[in-house]
């Protein structure tokens, strides 16, 4: 069987997940990667050659999409996937998309009909779903082990304020430093709706104010946010997400109609009603089982959901029917999103409720189409939103201009993000 030829726009984050990922990997192979930013384009040749790569860096967008690959990874800034998905898409070019898939709803309607136009494989790569604990949470919930989830509860915490320069080098419209403080939601609320197969149907948001060790890296936005939300069976999910003075956290926890279930400590706990008022609390070891085509790596990363991700993209490729069943589509990738876009016009709006659509209807998705609301610059007036609940806070320019000094002085290399 021919390798399917991959190609990775991005290379931040992509040379990092190539060289972990499609290294030696028995069914695919990297044979393309395209980076606008000259300095780490001249980097990321060097690194293919060195790594034993063959595999060209493209400039162009176009001639990148042109080179035969069969598939894209979209790595680029987390705001702009969706137009570079949607032009893979016109080419007949399969798409795994890192979080997140889209910045506005009209985006979201888009994508979808680009989805379905196609008949292409679109994958969102949440990896968070596919660590063992999630996994594991997920074979529960299947099994009916502690009944109906009726509440969960996702947290994902992750103070990025130490390596702010590198990640933003300094742009003052950095996609990071005015994206809304519940944009980046996916990590809290994706294993949530992966495990139960739930989803929202109406959301309030809340957001804690900018924090002084935020506002000096040239961030212009809330440090975290909160999505309340009603499940489509009547339950409630709350999901915190941002940068908190907390060690770095991803927890999950699940409570049913006869008990619970809880990540703990490389075990999943699982408490269940013994029929009187107490409970039985089981600690189960996590084992890892590893998918056909889940792509081989170094021991330290058995437990990466990458690895397991992207293989059930390569699977739904190759027609394999738990690759259709664990990949997560282009809808499944929306149910998650969108509760954190729509929590944050609640919190601009003083917590009103917001209802979150089903993009499967199309009837639905019609009423969405010109839903451009962003908290992005190059919005248009009418539909752009402040970046913050208390408005837009000014930022002087020499926060900027000192951290692309800080930047300089860092040794750039292919894989950092």
């Amino acid at each position: 069987m021919d390798k399917i030829k991959i190609g990775i726009l991005g290379a931040s984050r992509g040379m990092d997940f190539s060289n972990r990922i499609l290294k030696n990997y028995e069914y695919a192979c990297l044979t393309a990667v395209c980076e606008s930013y000259d300095v780490l384009r001249e980097k990321t040749d060097i690194f293919l050659k060195e790594n034993g790569f063959e595999a060209k860096c493209y400039e162009n967008y176009d001639e990148f999409l042109d080179s035969g690959i069969d598939a894209v990874i979209i790595a680029n800034f987390a705001n702009e996937h969706f137009e570079y998905a949607i032009r893979a898409l016109e080419k007949g070019i399969h798409v795994y998309s890192e979080v997140q898939p889209v910045q506005t709803i009209a985006e979201a309607c888009a994508l979808c009909d680009a989805v379905e136009k196609s008949g292409c494989v679109y994958a969102y790569g949440e990896n968070y779903c596919y660590s063992d604990s999630v996994m594991a949470l997920r074979q529960f919930c299947e099994d009916g082990t502690v009944g109906e989830i009726v509440c969960m509860e996702g947290t994902f915490i992750n103070d990025c304020s130490a390596k702010w320069h590198l990640l933003t080098r300094g742009i003052r419209d950095h996609w990071r430093n005015y994206v809304p403080s519940t944009f980046y939601c996916t990590h809290s609320i994706g294993p949530l709706f992966f495990a139960t197969g739930r989803r929202a149907i109406r959301v309030n948001g809340l957001e804690i104010p900018r924090m002084d060790y935020m506002a000096e890296k040239g961030a212009r936005s809330g440090s975290a946010g909160m999505e309340v939300m009603e499940l489509d069976n009547g339950g409630i999910a709350r999901s915190l997400n941002g940068n908190l003075r907390h060690p770095y956290e991803a927890s999950f926890r699940l409570i049913g109609s006869n008990g619970s279930l809880k990540g703990d400590s490389g075990c999943l706990q699982v408490l269940k009603r013994n029929g009187d008022f107490t409970y039985d609390i089981q600690k189960i070891p996590l084992t890892y089982k590893k998918y056909k085509y889940r792509p081989t790596g170094e021991e330290k990363f058995v437990a990466n959901g990458d690895y397991t991700a992207f293989g059930y993209f390569i699977g739904s490729i190759l027609g394999d029917e738990e690759g259709k069943k664990y990949s997560i589509d282009i809808y499944s990738a929306l149910d998650m999103a969108l509760p954190g876009l729509l929590a944050y016009r609640s919190i601009v709006d003083g917590g009103k409720p917001y209802e979150v659509p089903d993009l499967r209807d199309m009837g639905v998705r019609d009423k969405y189409r010109n839903d451009h609301y962003s908290t992005d610059p190059r919005t248009v007036e009418e539909f752009r939103l402040p970046t913050t609940k208390n408005g837009n806070p000014d930022v002087d320019d020499d926060i900027y201009t000192s951290i692309q000094r800080h930047f300089a002085e860092v040794n750039l290399k292919p894989g950092m993000n």
